[in-house]
């Protein structure tokens, strides 16, 4: 990657660019992909959104979720931003990150699945049976990512602590 990486954040000239270079890029143009490469190596910001995967499944879940309310968007929003700084904490490590993202994630489902399963309206067996078996599939995978973030945050050394050493005088073999 280039050394030569922009700090300031792309003006609104850029992304119309970026608009362009991209509708060229996703047709093939070999040269459209070089220059979005170019851009995105002088734009590690961009990339660094644009490929936040877990930020992309949760703003899916949360479109769902909120069927079309801004005030509901927002509000699970925060209430995930918040949910995920009591998850961290102060951890650093990307294992953990990528487990709270995927304890998050199931969790929206979950909610997500419970919501649709709340109104029972204009819903065939074979519907609601579907729906169950979502949910619980959704609880499962939810109880398992809540697993491997406990599990992980047991074998990860913890950084706080003092390392147990046991200190000798120090002895010179003459005597």
């Amino acid at each position: 990657m280039p050394e030569h990486t922009r700090q300031q954040r792309p003006t609104l000239a850029d992304l119309n660019s970026l608009d362009a270079i991209m509708q060229r890029a996703n047709k093939g143009d070999p040269k459209a992909i070089a220059r979005l490469r170019r851009f995105l190596d002088e734009n590690p910001q961009v990339w660094q959104q644009v490929g936040d995967l877990a930020r992309v499944a949760e703003n899916a879940w949360i479109k769902l979720l909120a069927n079309g309310c801004a005030l509901t968007a927002d509000a699970t929003r925060r209430q995930l931003q918040e949910l995920k700084q009591e998850l961290l904490g102060e951890s650093t490590t990307v294992v953990e990150r990528m487990l709270a993202d995927t304890v998050l994630s199931t969790w929206l489902e979950l909610n997500y699945l419970r919501s649709v399963d709340a109104d029972t309206r204009n819903r065939s067996v074979t519907q609601a049976s579907l729906i169950i078996k979502r949910l619980e599939s959704a609880q499962r995978r939810h109880h398992s990512a809540i697993k491997q973030l406990t599990q992980i945050r047991k074998l990860l050394p913890d950084r706080n602590a003092i390392p147990n050493l046991r200190l000798f005088p120090y002895r010179s073999e003459t005597g």
